[in-house]
């Protein structure tokens, strides 16, 4: 679960230096509540489905989607391998709101990508394109246009991240 927090506080914290907030720090240690319609656990096949209005949050950070599938690696001691948001994914944390249709974070590689009109907001500083790739232990991101059309950016001098 405390991958679910990493994936969670990169969307929101790591896109751009512009939108970071670099003293900003979280408690992973903090228990994640997860609410949904319905759960179904597979422990054969290694994965959870959280669905119907789904709602994942730890400290400040909240997750939400129609859907989240949580998938574990084999073995004794099950590791996430990674995480899927489906339709309608909204990550809020204080005044910093990532939207998409769909997230996936992949635990391996650290990264996490969002699809379906992903849109970062914080303030009035809006980073948009057709994918939004953030590279967890790199530190860095990458905002594609696509073949739809060309990234969009709008950042607002002196726009405070508090």
């Amino acid at each position: 679960m405390r991958l679910l927090f990493l994936i969670i506080c990169t969307v929101l914290v790591g896109f751009t230096p512009a939108m970071a907030e670099p003293d900003m720090e979280h408690d992973a240690s903090q228990p994640i509540h997860v609410t949904s319609q319905r759960l179904e656990a597979n422990d054969a096949k290694g994965f959870f489905i959280f669905t119907g209005e789904v709602q994942a949050q730890q400290g400040d950070v909240t997750m939400y989607a129609h859907k989240m599938t949580i998938y574990y690696s084999d073995g004794e001691q099950r590791q996430v391998d990674r995480v899927v948001a489906e339709k309608d994914v909204r990550i809020v944390q204080l005044n910093r709101v990532a939207t998409g249709q769909n997230a996936v974070f992949w635990q391996k590689d650290g990264r996490v990508e969002l699809t379906g009109d992903p849109r970062v907001v914080q303030g009035e500083n809006v980073v948009e394109g057709e994918k939004i790739i953030v590279y967890l232990n790199e530190s860095r991101s990458i905002v594609e246009g696509g073949k739809q059309g060309r990234v969009k950016a709008v950042f607002v001098p002196g726009e405070s991240t508090e």
